[in-house]
């Protein structure tokens, strides 16, 4: 017996959703639902989903669909998921959860109230370095971690050719959210205290109304301090669209994350040197790569009522400290976290 999911927003990171709803075995992919016509048809018929639309009511009015995913962009998950908890379908949205601590909370609140699901797509929490970091951390092979630096940072293809919408977003959202989240998994530790620089001019010079780039120092409870780095203005000659490190240094060891240049494969062409990234994509019929690997956890959290990788409150802290960063980056000194 398959049950029936459906695709809200068919953009850069929706298509992996369907990805990977159109390859799990008890999956019946309903629907693709986007305000771009074209775009929801081709994704459709790419991923073998039943119908396609941009009329989101006709997706929430299907009482065969029983949870959506939600993949529109960082600042659009409100509506869509209040839509979607009153018509009581269980809900994974894509991180972050969203782009106001208001927003966030009314989220949450629908979905309490409808006693759905919600569940947040970080998924670096099924990343395989990054389970390994958390073990070996939980294990004590590092000691008592007193330094991270994390970065995770775009060329400028990403906001200029890739995201429509990037002027409503920035680095610190569409990846700080990531690095944020899985900083503070891995130390099992919540951030206490932060101070943040940000710059402007090339994005803006191109039109695009965000920020060049956030570095944050921050302070977690149990004394680790972290330094994140999150960038939108690396070259577009790098061999990865992404660069993401993450260094972990304690009392008695010390870890190493490469996720974008581990060199597990390198391919050069005539034009340029790339490292296909051997974690993310899908490769032959079945169901592979973290990214895949969360929206597997959703699904099996539905049909089999299991928890989820992500829960909207977490995804709510998430919010609350980025919203802070930003404000620490305005106000120019350091500000406390309350969470």
């Amino acid at each position: 017996m398959k049950t029936g999911f459906a695709l809200i927003g068919a953009g850069l990171f929706g298509e992996r959703h369907a990805q990977a709803y159109s390859r799990h075995p008890l999956v019946d992919f309903k629907y693709v639902c986007d305000l771009d016509e074209a775009r929801a048809r081709s994704i459709a018929d790419t991923y073998g989903a039943a119908r396609f639309t941009t009329r989101l009511e006709e997706v929430l009015a299907d009482p065969e669909v029983v949870a959506v995913s939600i993949a529109t962009p960082d600042h659009a998950h409100r509506a869509v998921t209040l839509a979607a908890a009153a018509a009581g379908k269980h809900i994974l949205v894509e991180k972050p959860l969203a782009t106001t601590v208001e927003d966030a909370e009314a989220m949450i609140d629908a979905a309490r109230r409808a006693g759905i699901k919600l569940m947040v797509d970080f998924h670096n929490r099924a990343n395989p370095p990054m389970v390994a970091a958390r073990d070996a951390v939980a294990r004590g092979d590092i000691g008592r971690p007193s330094y991270v630096y994390a970065r995770l940072s775009n060329t400028v293809a990403v906001p200029r050719d890739m995201l429509k919408w990037a002027s409503n977003s920035s680095a610190l959202w569409f990846l700080g959210s990531h690095m944020v989240d899985i900083v503070g998994w891995i130390l099992n530790d919540k951030p206490v205290k932060a101070y943040v620089v940000s710059r402007e001019g090339v994005l803006r010079d191109l039109g695009i109304d965000a920020p060049d780039f956030h570095v944050a120092t921050v302070e977690y409870s149990k004394g680790t301090v972290v330094v994140f780095e999150h960038a939108w203005i690396l070259p577009t000659t790098y061999n990865t669209v992404k660069d993401l490190k993450i260094e972990l240094l304690g009392s008695e060891g010390a870890i190493n994350i490469d996720g974008s240049h581990n060199r597990t494969m390198e391919l050069y062409t005539s034009r340029k040197g790339t490292f296909p990234d051997m974690l993310v994509p899908p490769f032959g019929p079945h169901l592979t790569g973290f990214v895949l690997d969360a929206v597997v956890h959703f699904i099996e959290a539905v049909i089999d009522d299991r928890p989820v990788l992500a829960t909207g409150e977490e995804g709510l802290e998430n919010t609350k400290v980025i919203s802070a960063l930003i404000e620490a980056a305005r106000l120019g000194h350091p500000v406390r976290l309350d969470l």
